[in-house]
């Protein structure tokens, strides 16, 4: 604490001569680290100037480009990108000494296990020598720091800034996390039936179950060594509360954070929803808490926001999809006579936005955009708009829809685009003589080659009394385990909440049940960023065939 009350100070300007005192802004503690925290993530200056450094000894970059966090990640734990691997720089990691074997441990534990004579790999960094190897690229030993991490020539008070940021980066461990526990919730709102809240919280009641477990399989052998020891740290039992939502949407932040006053969790673990997520996320965002693979088709679409990771964009993926399908058939090329027609329902509109972002990114002009009275399609307004010209109708509606479509059915029947999200359980049920002229979004596997994957969810289905997998829950809580457990096996012990966002990052692509793959990347907020566009074949038992490939943007 005295190292970052002197990094503070001396950021504040207060080791500064006498004349440049009087001139210089004090900041209060909070302002030299959120400026510090800029620096950091954004690579600009107090000024506001962008930090201008250079790699490859001479090459010039601007630090918005080549920010700290872009290669360390915003928790600083660290990354291997592209062959390079980039040292972890939180506080614990930076001030305190560097060892070969065992990193992980703590000089108290390195002297209990035995190991404190280990081969040094560098001594704990000071103000002065981290400041040294921001500027130079030297570490305390004299070492040279790989090339490609930039060089930035700071001012005195701009550097003191940065390295009080670096001594209060990850320091501390999150609330929900002790010595022993880490402590889970997950969120269920009024929607959601006794049946669902069962699949979803089996699997994950079964997995935690037999993560609490593994210790006993090692018993006293995991302390006879500083490999065991540093294994059996590393380790925390889970829980899971159930954080049930009464009420209106309204009520529901001021509800969650009541559960967070009586129960500090570290993150949320799935959840579900058939309404809109947003109160959720904005609670969320808000109180800096990660929430995992929440089950929901209207997550919030955003680029910057940050705690949350949707398993995709939902509706407004499968509008996207539509969009990007439609662009390159020749139905495009005369956006003047395609229709959107949009119930209305929050549903149907996310999936009208999702379309309208994707086909202006393509250098769409907008298509007429028509809002549906409340029962839906009517098949008056198809046949007017068939009469007139239109070649799509790009149709955000339920199975209400189905009698206007089977009644045009046949070549009066413009090209439909409808949304599998919308049409649930009775996509199959499309009228037959409309299938051939009706694309169908899925953001799922094709339906032939989902049973091989989805049985692999079997091993954390012990006591569910119901195998009803209609809404994909207990197949997505399975993926959600797989990708939660390799996430803290790569967190290790730094058991922050930006580092668990950062791990969940650094994930290679998963295969598993639902989607056709899983892929992350640092701040990448939807895993699943494709989506088949498909067609229901004849006849009374209908397939789906594919007629695009699982990405397609």
């Amino acid at each position: 604490m005295r190292a970052l009350a002197a990094a503070l100070a001396l950021a504040a300007g207060l080791t500064l001569s006498a004349g440049a005192r009087r001139q210089a802004p004090q900041r209060s503690r909070a302002q030299i680290l959120a400026l510090g925290e800029r620096m950091y993530r954004e690579g600009i200056l107090p000024s506001g100037e962008p930090l201008q450094g250079v790699v490859k000894g001479d090459v010039p970059v601007s630090g918005a480009a080549f920010t700290c966090r872009n290669c360390h990640l915003r928790s600083g734990m660290g990354s291997y990108e592209g062959g390079v691997a980039t040292p972890p720089i939180t506080a614990a990691k930076l001030f305190q000494r560097q060892f070969w074997q065992f990193p992980s441990l703590t000089e108290a534990e390195r002297i209990e296990a035995g190991v404190a004579q280990s081969k040094l790999r560098r001594p704990a960094y000071t103000d002065g020598t981290l400041a040294d190897a921001i500027r130079t690229g030297v570490d305390p030993l004299g070492r040279t720091l790989n090339d490609v991490m930039p060089r930035y020539d700071l001012s005195p008070a701009d550097m003191a800034i940065l390295v009080a940021y670096l001594r209060t980066l990850s320091a501390e461990v999150s609330p929900g996390v002790t010595a022993t526990t880490i402590r889970f919730a997950t969120v269920l709102t009024p929607d959601v039936t006794a049946a669902e809240e069962e699949a979803l919280r089996v699997p994950l009641d079964n997995f935690i179950a037999s993560h609490n477990r593994l210790p006993q399989g090692f018993g006293n052998r995991m302390y006879r060594s500083a490999s065991g020891r540093d294994m059996s740290l590393s380790h925390r039992q889970i829980t899971l509360a159930r954080w049930r939502l009464t009420g209106p949407p309204a009520t529901w932040g001021a509800q969650l954070e009541a559960h967070q006053r009586r129960e500090p969790v570290f993150a949320l673990l799935g959840g579900m929803s058939h309404g809109d997520w947003k109160p959720i996320h904005t609670f969320c965002e808000t109180r800096g808490i990660p929430c995992l693979f929440p089950l929901t088709d209207l997550p919030v679409v955003s680029d910057t926001d940050w705690y949350t990771v949707y398993f995709s964009k939902g509706l407004w993926q499968e509008g996207e999809a539509a969009a990007r399908f439609l662009a390159g058939r020749p139905e495009g090329a005369d956006p003047g006579r395609i229709v959107q027609a949009v119930a209305d329902s929050p549903r149907a509109r996310a999936a009208a936005m999702g379309f309208d972002l994707a086909w202006q990114e393509a250098g769409k002009a907008p298509v007429k955009t028509v809002r549906l009275p409340a029962g839906g399609l009517q098949e008056a307004a198809l046949r007017e708009w068939a009469a007139k010209g239109s070649v799509a109708v790009v149709l955000w509606d339920g199975p209400g829809a189905y009698p206007a479509l089977a009644a045009l059915a046949g070549p009066q029947l413009p090209v439909v685009f409808m949304a599998s999200g919308l049409l649930g359980p009775r996509l199959g049920e499309l009228p037959e003589a409309a299938r051939a002229s009706t694309y169908v979004t899925y953001p799922f596997r094709a339906p032939a080659d989902e049973p091989k994957f989805a049985r692999y969810a079997n091993s954390l289905l012990a006591g569910l009394t119901a195998l009803d997998n209609t809404e994909r829950i207990y197949t997505r809580m399975y993926s959600l385990v797989e990708v939660l457990k390799q996430a803290l096996m790569d967190m290790d012990r730094s058991y922050y909440r930006d580092a668990f966002l950062d791990a969940l990052g650094m994930q290679k692509d998963r295969v598993l049940p639902d989607y056709e793959r899983l892929s992350f990347g640092p701040g990448q907020r939807y895993a699943a960023k494709g989506c088949y566009v498909m067609q229901l074949t004849p006849g009374p038992q209908p397939v789906l065939v594919k007629r695009s490939d699982w990405v397609i943007h």
